[in-house]
């Protein structure tokens, strides 16, 4: 993987969505991943990459973009959502994400499976550290 231009990979994931399915139903916990989609696309330009990775998991690519970039969109994206709950009839279904994000290196041997598995690192931290939040992928040697 090899750019001459920063990129920036997030991996996002819905925090207890399987208590919003246990509890709702499933068919609000198929308009509560909506909703999140609806209000991420609000924050995202054209060009950048937003799928859905599986289950309540998304990633986000973007170009130009450097870690630090990428963490004042994660923490704009992760505040907004949690300030917007899903209105059901049976009232409001609030919603907080996490998200881990890594920058490509310009190092030989980098592919977007090994960038994805640093976001994915990222997020289990920021998952570990109490959710509702946004982690940077860290090289080991940068801990030290």
């Amino acid at each position: 993987m090899k750019e001459s231009h920063p990129r920036s990979v997030l991996i996002m994931n819905v925090d207890y969505f399987k208590k919003v399915n246990d509890h709702y139903g499933h068919h609000i916990g198929d308009r509560f991943l909506e909703h999140v989609v609806e209000l991420c696309q609000q924050h995202l330009t054209q060009g950048e990459l937003f799928a859905r990775y599986g289950g309540e998991e998304f990633v986000i690519s973007i170009k130009n973009c450097t870690h630090q970039n990428a963490e004042e969109i994660a923490n704009r994206i992760r505040s907004y959502v949690g300030k917007t709950p899903l209105l059901t009839v049976e009232g409001e279904v609030s919603v907080t994400l996490i998200l881990g994000i890594a920058e490509a290196t310009r190092q030989v041997g980098e592919t977007v499976s090994k960038l994805l598995n640093k976001a994915d690192k990222a997020l289990y931290q920021a998952k570990a550290s109490g959710r509702n939040r946004v982690c940077i992928y860290r090289e080991e040697s940068e801990l030290n």
